[in-house]
């Protein structure tokens, strides 16, 4: 089997397999799942029901919009190379998961940079040796899976499809599923709903001042969806003062992501101390991006104390800025204790294996300072390989090259 060649990856996710509604469904589900457990059974249901979602952009736009097509192809891949019991085995459903992850990131023309492409957000997960070596084997022959060539894969022209890359090592979801519950909510009759469903179709169809038109008669009804729509909207069209209107109705309202955007314009005017109030409500609504801003404005202003907390709370939240962050800041105040040494380079490694290129090098630093130089190495490399000039040059300026 050529895995070079889609139509081998379609054999797999078949289309009459895939049905959207329940695909959409299951892709939520799943979604919460990996974000609370990481046991190789659940990464493994993970694998299938996140993969479902993402097979539809094999045969078109899919059902993935924006930064979620990536961030999923990633949770895929991340969940389909989890360590297995035995430490040995690598299921026929876990190498179907990758070959699929793998597929969509070429056809999207996300190649890693040691693949010869320009976008580093799966750069650290492939390249990892260990997962280089698994998701080789994935696209190699049957009979020879050691003989399988991943830069061979990859430069396989692409046949674009649709997805945003969210900022690396920074992802930012949108929660796709309330787009189905509109369109439930529109056939049963709500009027918000409906003309929130008939904004998106003007829309699509490219007429944008239109369809901005509809989502403030929809967001005027009460569809908060069609207040953070218009923001949005209206933001691309260059209509700042509209958009930070909508923005701040969706927020008060109860839209987390809308209530982050109201903290990024209170901040754009340099009101500060309203740009705080609104990340923190982001955050405690459960985006986890208001916490980053929280501990970047912190230390922008120098409050250490600050910038400590809520890099802490965006770490445990899992924001990989907020990681790399945290483990700085505990370094900085380990001041020789082991411990928290240790601590440091444990929160720093996780930013780094998320794409964090410096919390990698500071992993290098980290692991030398615990006189663990083989542990160092692995960053070493992942710096390295990611080809970052100023992380390169860190380490040499340090003696690690």
């Amino acid at each position: 089997m050529d895995w070079a060649d889609i139509d081998s990856v379609r054999a797999e996710w078949p289309r009459a397999e895939l049905e959207p509604s329940r695909d959409l469904q299951q892709w939520q589900r799943a979604v919460a799942i990996y974000e609370a457990r990481d046991d190789y059974s659940s990464m493994m249901q993970c694998a299938t029901m996140l993969g479902n979602a993402l097979a539809h952009s094999l045969y078109g736009t899919g059902i993935l919009r924006g930064s979620d097509l990536p961030e999923t192809a990633h949770k895929v891949l991340y969940c389909s190379l989890c360590p297995p019991p035995d430490g040995q085995t690598f299921a026929d459903s876990a190498q179907r998961a990758a070959r699929l992850a793998l597929t969509v990131i070429r056809e999207n023309g996300w190649r890693p940079p040691s693949m010869g492409g320009t976008e580093g957000y799966f750069e650290a997960l492939i390249m990892d040796r260990g997962n280089r070596m698994l998701l080789s084997s994935a696209i190699g022959p049957a009979d020879a899976p050691w003989s399988g060539d991943l830069r061979a894969f990859f430069e396989v022209p692409p046949q674009p499809m649709v997805g945003e890359l969210p900022p690396h090592g920074q992802p930012a979801g949108e929660v796709v599923a309330r787009i189905a519950e509109t369109l439930r909510q529109a056939e049963d009759g709500d009027q918000g709903s409906t003309l929130y469903a008939d904004a998106m179709a003007r829309h699509a169809a490219g007429d944008p001042h239109g369809a901005l038109e509809l989502y403030g008669q929809a967001g005027r009804l009460g569809s908060v969806e069609a207040m953070a729509a218009a923001g949005d909207l209206a933001s691309d069209l260059g209509r700042t003062e509209e958009s930070d209107f909508w923005y701040e109705t969706a927020a008060s309202a109860g839209h987390t992501v809308s209530m982050f955007n109201t903290g990024a314009a209170a901040y754009r005017r340099q009101d500060l101390a309203t740009a705080m109030q609104w990340f923190q409500r982001s955050a405690e609504a459960g985006n986890v991006e208001g916490y980053a801003a929280l501990t970047q404005l912190s230390s922008e202003a120098g409050d250490e104390r600050s910038e400590a907390y809520w890099a802490r709370l965006g770490a445990e939240a899992g924001h990989t800025f907020c990681m790399g962050r945290h483990g700085l800041l505990l370094a900085r105040e380990a001041d020789g204790d082991v411990p928290t040494l240790r601590r440091a380079r444990d929160v720093v490694e996780q930013a780094a294996d998320r794409g964090d290129i410096q919390a990698a090098t500071l992993a290098v630093d980290l692991n030398h300072q615990l006189s663990d130089a083989p542990r160092a190495q692995r960053f070493v490399t992942m710096v390295v390989q990611n080809g970052d000039a100023e992380a390169n040059d860190r380490l040499r300026r340090f003696g690690y090259l």
